[in-house]
């Protein structure tokens, strides 16, 4: 039913354009087998994903650092810098995550080999259950590649090309032998106390990786952090879909780090046996010939048989003597620091520390202390690629430059004892000056017991640092110590519920998306809603879908849902007029095609079967076409009146409707819009109303033509006809400009062919029923081609 045009006068202006979501949800409802075709398609995606992808494992273990060392026996006896090692602790997860750390487990596991089964869908890795593994024979190699492999029996197995070509001739090896194939150095083995069966016979792959790109893969999954802050306890956190392969790589990246730890706790100490060994091997030999010479006069308890004035000249060579034996021991060393920084920077971090020797200036041990530091922060700059990094670019600059400070330190320091030693030289002149007045068997036997004291003091010297090297060599234990081994933790990937709700909200949203952007690019007018949104106009009424090929649907269906709606438009129409008779009516649209030579013959139907004397006009000179549906003739009509051919009353047409008659268009004149501006049109229409109690106006279209403005001022009231799903909606923007203006005065808007109806469209399931509205062009039947339902 049409309704009152009162309930939707609005003052307010347009709203513009909204989204409808009520009409999305019935375009939903319309097209549900679209929402099940995408949720069926997603959850097929979800079960192929759920039982193809490979399942995600996570693994963890963690390690203790320890801050400060056990007390050991060196550490207790001398406490030096061979026993209090530097530390900076914020590196040790990059430690762990170096690539040659890691690359280093991965060619100790062979991780870079590994075999996999090709199935239907997928190919799978195999670990831990097979029979045998491949061992690289050449550990520098670094190619990788796939080959097929086939186990003949418990000694014997082939090697082919892959893909494996079943009527090629694949070479024969046994397990054990070392192989040359495609030039991959190979040896395939058997692993103890396994059994063959099942792997007989069964294809598998051979792939052969770099070991660096492996490393790269494991170092990108594996997450090494603190376990809090201020803690010395490191989480390691591994992902992969071999939960034992993943154990195994974590239980041996520890083993390794711990073992690294302790040979570069070692290193400082080990490099000062080296060095001091040396040293004791040159003093022996000295050593020994001047204990020679000391036996000649005896022993030497003989230096108490020397008078007072020798004994004193002694005492004080041999105090003078020990002093130039710890200068001869600093020349060695700072020999040793310049012929090592001449060396290159390659090793930097193997220098022996000052303080091992004795020597304790602060500004040397801190230059060499801080030279070491930087030269282990590049190895974990490094990158295996050769790529160059600009962090490691810096620290190579700073070494460079702490070089320099090296070697300013040794010439300093030098001097500062060629000082020293010029002073002791004076000394040991003086003394020898005043030795000379001395018998000369004194004189001997000084000589040779002040080249045996120096020499002993000498060995003596170094034997103490050799013992304190040796103790703490043999007494480091390394500070990395593991704390919970690798373990399994529970599969975090695929996760069946996540990808199963995930693939229904996906399978939901993308039709609603595509209805939503159905509706915004929907540029139709489609239900009462939009009217009210874009224009103030009074809404009219609705018309249903005409499902019969002519017309006249309220003369040959009176009791329709269609006939039913023109006598509630008529109801309404009463609202406008105030119920009087002798109004003139005007239907118009936008454009051709949307129903008012349709609307003008049923609302003139309404009022004529209502026993009110109707008449209706065919404004629509330039396609005059009403008169085709009452079968009358257009040979005389409106453009032969207004061009003055024939007077009112031959004009007027009867109808077979009681009360009805019809002023045809008439011949299409070549001046419509001019006729109707004459004097002519006027007296139409006054003459009309003098016979008529209703008039009712058929207008061209007001996008097309001018006509429909002319006619405006002659009529009491306008009914704008718009088409659902039809007329552009931009129109009614253009029609609420007229009416807002006042171009058009009193005029409503009739909403026509609504074969659409539910959430969204302004009409229940019970106008759909009552008119029944079906898809379709046309009167009852729509057209395939052209613009139809209507033409006007």
């Amino acid at each position: 039913m049409a309704e009152s045009p009162f309930e939707s006068v609005s003052d307010s202006a347009p709203q513009g354009f909204t989204l409808d979501f009520k009409r999305v949800l019935s375009r939903a409802i319309r097209f549900w087998y679209v929402v099940v075709i995408f949720l069926a398609a997603t959850l097929a995606v979800a079960f192929y994903k759920n039982r193809y992808s490979k399942k995600v494992y996570t693994v963890s273990a963690s390690v203790l650092i320890r801050e400060v060392q056990e007390t050991g026996g060196a550490e207790l006896l001398y406490k030096n810098a061979l026993i209090d090692p530097y530390r900076n602790y914020l590196n040790e997860p990059y430690i762990i995550k170096s690539f040659p750390l890691v690359e280093q487990v991965i060619r100790d596991l062979n991780f870079h080999l590994s075999f996999l089964q090709e199935g239907y869908v997928v190919t799978s890795e195999i670990y831990g259950t097979l029979p045998m593994r491949a061992i690289w024979c050449k550990p520098d190699e670094s190619k990788s590649g796939q080959i097929s492999f086939l186990m003949l029996d418990e000694h014997r197995f082939q090697l082919s090309d892959y893909p494996r070509d079943e009527s090629a001739e694949a070479p024969v090896f046994h397990f054990g032998d070392s192989i040359h194939y495609q030039g991959f150095h190979l040896c395939i083995e058997r692993v103890p106390g396994t059994k063959a069966n099942g792997t007989i016979g069964v294809p598998l792959i051979l792939l052969i990786q770099n070991p660096t790109s492996v490393a790269g893969s494991y170092i990108g999954r594996l997450e090494v952090k603190w376990a809090e802050v201020g803690a010395g306890i490191i989480n390691l956190r591994l992902t992969g879909s071999l939960p034992d392969k993943e154990i195994d790589f974590l239980n041996a990246l520890v083993a390794t780090y711990r073992d690294l730890d302790l040979v570069k706790k070692n290193e400082a100490a080990t490099r000062t046996v080296k060095f001091i060994s040396r040293q004791l091997a040159e003093i022996k030999d000295s050593l020994r010939t001047v204990e020679f010479q000391l036996e000649r006069f005896g022993n030497s308890s003989r230096v108490k048989d020397m008078s007072a004035e020798a004994q004193r000249l002694y005492t004080k060579l041999e105090t003078f003597e020990i002093q130039k034996a710890e200068l001869l021991i600093r020349q060695n060393y700072f020999s040793y620091v310049e012929e090592y920084l001449r060396g290159g920077a390659g090793e930097l971090d193997q220098i022996i520390l000052p303080s091992s020797m004795g020597i304790t200036d602060p500004i040397l041990t801190g230059v060499i202390t801080r030279m070491v530091e930087l030269q282990g922060e590049m190895k974990l700059y490094r990158s295996p690629e050769g790529v160059k990094n600009p962090l490691l670019t810096e620290r190579m600059d700073q070494i460079g430059q702490l070089k320099k400070d090296v070697s300013e330190a040794v010439r300093t320091l030098r001097s500062t004892d060629a000082i020293k030693m010029n002073f002791l030289q004076k000394q040991l002149r003086d003394t020898e000056r005043q030795l000379s007045l001395l018998p000369a068997s004194e004189r001997q036997l000084i000589g040779v017991q002040r080249n045996y004291a120096l020499l002993e003091n000498l060995y003596v010297f170094l034997m103490q640092k050799l013992s304190e090297a040796s103790i703490s060599e043999a007494s480091n234990t390394s500070d990395i110590i593991p704390v919970n081994p690798a373990m399994r933790g529970s599969a975090i990937a695929p996760n069946p519920g996540q990808n199963y709700a995930i693939a229904t909200a996906v399978g939901l949203l993308v039709p609603f998306v595509f209805f939503v952007l159905f509706e915004i690019s929907n540029s139709k007018v489609q239900s009462k809603e939009d009217i009210d949104k874009m224009s103030s106009i009074p809404f009219l009424g609705g018309v249903g879908h005409n499902v019969s090929p002519g017309n006249l649907i309220v003369l040959e269906r009176p009791k329709s849902g269609v006939a039913e709606s023109f006598r509630a438009m008529r109801s309404n129409l009463n609202y406008f007029t105030g119920g009087k008779s002798r109004q003139v009516f005007m239907v118009s649209s936008s454009i051709s095609g949307e129903g008012k030579t349709f609307t003008t013959i049923n609302l003139s139907t309404v009022f004529a079967l209502s026993g009110k004397k109707t008449l209706i006009v065919g404004a629509d000179m330039r396609r005059p076409k009403i008169f085709e549906d009452f079968k009358r003739t257009n040979t005389v009509g409106l453009s032969t009146f207004l061009s003055g051919i024939n007077q009112f009353d031959e004009v007027v047409q009867t109808t077979e409707i009681e009360n009805l008659f019809l002023v045809s268009g008439g011949p299409v004149p070549p001046n419509p819009s001019e006729l109707l501006m004459t004097d002519r049109f006027e007296l139409f229409v006054r003459q009309a109303l003098e016979q008529f109690d209703f008039v009712i106006i058929d207008t061209p279209p007001l996008a097309l033509v001018t006509d429909a403005f002319i006619i405006s001022k002659y009529v009491n009231h306008t009914v704008f006809v718009l088409r659902q799903n039809f007329s552009p909606k931009q129109f009614i923007s253009s029609i609420d400009e007229y009416y807002r203006s006042g171009k058009i005065k009193s005029i409503s808007v009739l909403l026509n062919d609504i074969y659409k109806s539910g959430l969204g469209y302004g009409y229940g399931q019970g106008y759909a029923y009552h008119y029944g509205y079906a898809y379709g062009y046309g009167y009852g039947k729509r057209k395939k081609e052209g613009q139809g339902y209507y033409e006007d």
